[in-house]
C-alpha cells in the first residue's frame, strides 16, 4: 500500500512540475494591464461631474484621478489597431485592454507607459483629434456636458 502512495504522490508532483514549467515558458511578462481602479475612477468622475450638487460644475481633472507619476497623456480612439498605437508610441503596444474596447488613456511618462486605462462610460470624446490626441499633465482638463467630453 505504501508503494501504491508513493507513486501515485510520485505522479502528481510530476504534473504539478509539468504545469508550473508550461505557466513559466508561456508567460509574457511585456503586457501591461489595464489599471481597473483608475479606468473605474475616471469613469465615475466623468459621470458624477455633471451632477450639480457635487460642486465639479462638469469638469474632469486627470491629476485627480491619476495621482501617480505621469507627463502625458494620449488619448486612443476605439477601435485603433495596435499597429497605429505602436506607431504612435515608437514601441511594440502590449496592452490588453477590456472587452468593452473604450477609448484609451495611455499615460506616459518620458518615453514609457506608466499606465493605461480604459473609458467605460456612455460619454464620448469629442473636440480632439481621431485616432490619437496627446494633452500634456497640465492640460489634461475635460469639461463633461451631456456625456460630451471635451479638453477645456
Amino acid at each position: 500500500m505504501g508503494r501504491v502512495l508513493a507513486l501515485v504522490a510520485a505522479g502528481l508532483a510530476v504534473c504539478i512540475g509539468g504545469l508550473l514549467v508550461a505557466v513559466y515558458l508561456s508567460r509574457d511578462e511585456d503586457n501591461l494591464q489595464s489599471d481597473n481602479l483608475l479606468s473605474e475612477a475616471f469613469t465615475r468622475q466623468v459621470t458624477i461631474s455633471q451632477d450639480p450638487e457635487n460642486g465639479l460644475h462638469g469638469i474632469v481633472r486627470l491629476t485627480d484621478v491619476a495621482p501617480f507619476a505621469w507627463d502625458r497623456v494620449l488619448l486612443v480612439a476605439p477601435g485603433t489597431s495596435r499597429g497605429a498605437i505602436s506607431r504612435r508610441l515608437g514601441r511594440p503596444w502590449t496592452g490588453i485592454d477590456t472587452i468593452d474596447g473604450g477609448d484609451l488613456l495611455i499615460f506616459r511618462r518620458g518615453g514609457h507607459v506608466a499606465r493605461f486605462a480604459d473609458y467605460r462610460g456612455n460619454g464620448r470624446f469629442a473636440g480632439v483629434p481621431v485616432p490619437f490626441a496627446e494633452l500634456p499633465r497640465s492640460r489634461a482638463v475635460f469639461v463633461v456636458r451631456d456625456l460630451v467630453i471635451r479638453p477645456r
